[in-house]
């Protein structure tokens, strides 16, 4: 198995069968299609794809492979208050206006709203950005999502590192909020001495 994946990893490098704006995503050569019976997949799952074709696998795990694909680059978390509000960069928020039911003029949304607005929009597309052989994985190449996000394809795991480079503070005091829950723990937060108006936003 190792051999295997060895041989692989070498050929995604060589004939760059990833997204070279996600490289932790993997896009198939025909060929590699017709083997693993997959558009796309995110790195991570490389290893139970080979071995669920073999007999006997061995447990063997992926750590060099991870290590060479998985370099995104890092992005924080926001990890606040779901209602707080943003603005969105403008080809996100095009996006999001054409979910059935979006009010076209809005241009503040809750984080909470956000992530309603746009689990409605992938579902909405289900039939021509998603593989049904890998429904974790998004193909938005051809989309306007994928413009927005500025990838070609991007994994269930990556939607909320993807989502906050959208998001635009409406303010000085709200960065600074938003900057010290991307930071810190929730738990840290509460012992904090800090002004109020920003302690409210947490």
């Amino acid at each position: 198995l190792r051999q295997i994946l060895t041989i692989l990893k070498n050929i995604i490098k060589n004939e760059l069968l990833f997204d070279v704006r996600n490289p932790s995503v993997v896009i198939c050569s025909p060929d590699l299609e017709e083997a693993l019976n997959m558009r796309a997949f995110h790195v991570t799952e490389l290893w139970e794809l080979v071995a669920s074709q073999l007999n006997n696998s061995e447990d063997l795990s992926m750590p060099e492979f991870r290590r060479d694909y998985n370099n995104t680059k890092p992005v924080k978390r926001f990890y606040g208050n779901p209602s707080m509000k943003f603005g969105l960069q403008p080809s996100f928020r095009v996006v999001l206006r054409t979910v059935e039911g979006a009010d076209p003029t809005q241009t503040v949304f809750s984080y909470k709203h956000i992530l309603q607005l746009l689990s409605q929009y992938i579902c909405s597309r289900r039939s021509t950005i998603m593989d049904s052989r890998n429904i974790k994985l998004a193909l938005v190449e051809n989309d306007p999502l994928g413009v927005a996000f500025k990838v070609a394809a991007f994994h269930r795991c990556q939607v909320r590192h993807l989502l906050d480079q959208q998001l635009i503070c409406l303010s000085l005091t709200q960065l600074s909020a938003w900057n010290i829950v991307r930071c810190i723990s929730s738990k840290e937060i509460q012992i904090m001495n800090m002004p109020r108006e920003v302690k409210e936003m947490l």
